[in-house]
């Protein structure tokens, strides 16, 4: 099976990155794979929905998770809120155009003995929490508004829900465990697609231990620690983990398990391939990192 991975397509957001999607698509034309996982962060409001329609005519099986943007709202959207938008609005456009919503189920197939598992992720603050009580004498504020140093989070303007993030953290960790467990009773080996980051080591690349707010906050909106453990306790069976939403490629272990944030950015594009079951992985980039957003 070749098996296509890419994340943070960001349709809309600029010429240079709808450029490198359309260079991302005329690649994926001229070979294509048999599975095409997208990994969230694809466009805002209708923008989700254009970013599906650049893929849609491919042959080969889609499948989608959101993002943190996916998810965004408008006062009196006409979509409802966030949580309407994850558990209803998006599901159904993918039904649209024929993707497979891994939030909702997984894809297993026999044949090669594996399965896909996937989700948005979100963050419960579980990453950083316990340092920002002890180092942070206003943290509850920062976390509550979101509020770095210089600017909130976009998620605290536009995540608009009847619940909170630990609270909607637990529900989908809960299923993601629910369908890795499942999945796993039927096929040998898992693959797993996050938007936000499933592990540490492949979230946000640092030189350094965190120190301050900023960098605190950061790791408290990327992650969640109880992803990362049920993963832990599987990884001999989870080959391939495979993240987006910060932007920055990274490779690293867990376990056994293979961990790789794909790292496209609003300006350029990744996309990762899988031949599997071979280990190597191909990496494809379009556009020019080194011009900047």
């Amino acid at each position: 099976m070749r098996i296509a991975v890419t994340a943070d397509i960001h349709w809309g957001h600029g010429t240079r990155g709808d450029e490198a999607t359309r260079l991302l698509v005329q690649t994926l034309e001229a070979n294509p794979p048999d599975v095409l996982l997208l990994g969230g962060d694809l466009g805002t409001a209708e923008k989700f929905a254009i970013c599906l329609q650049q893929f849609a005519h491919l042959p080969c099986i889609k499948a989608v998770v959101p993002g943190n943007h996916d998810l965004w709202v408008t006062e009196n959207d006409s979509r409802g809120d966030s949580l309407n938008v994850y558990q209803e609005h998006l599901p159904n456009v993918c039904r649209e155009f024929g993707y497979h919503f891994l939030d909702h189920e997984p894809l297993v197939f026999p044949e090669a003995d594996l399965a896909i598992v996937g989700t948005v992720n979100w963050y419960d603050y579980s990453w950083s929490i316990e340092r920002m009580k002890a180092e942070i004498p206003d943290w509850e504020w920062h976390l509550q508004n979101k509020a770095f140093t210089r600017g909130r989070h976009n998620d605290g303007r536009f995540v608009r829900w009847p619940t909170d993030d630990v609270r909607f953290t637990a529900d989908i960790v809960a299923r993601f465990e629910q369908h890795l467990t499942q999945a796993l009773t039927k096929v040998a080996q898992v693959m797993v697609l996050t938007h936000h980051p499933a592990f540490g080591g492949i979230s946000f690349p640092r030189k350094s231990s965190l120190a301050g707010l900023d960098p605190l906050l950061w790791a408290a909106l990327s992650g969640n620690t109880a992803i990362e453990a049920i993963l832990t306790r599987h990884a001999d069976r989870v080959p391939y983990i495979f993240s987006g939403h910060t932007h920055r490629a990274i490779e690293a272990r867990l376990g056994i398990s293979r961990g790789y944030n794909i790292g496209g950015d609003y300006h350029f594009k990744r996309m990762l391939i899988v031949n599997w079951p071979a280990v190597a992985i191909e990496t494809h980039i379009f556009g020019d990192p080194e011009r900047g957003g």
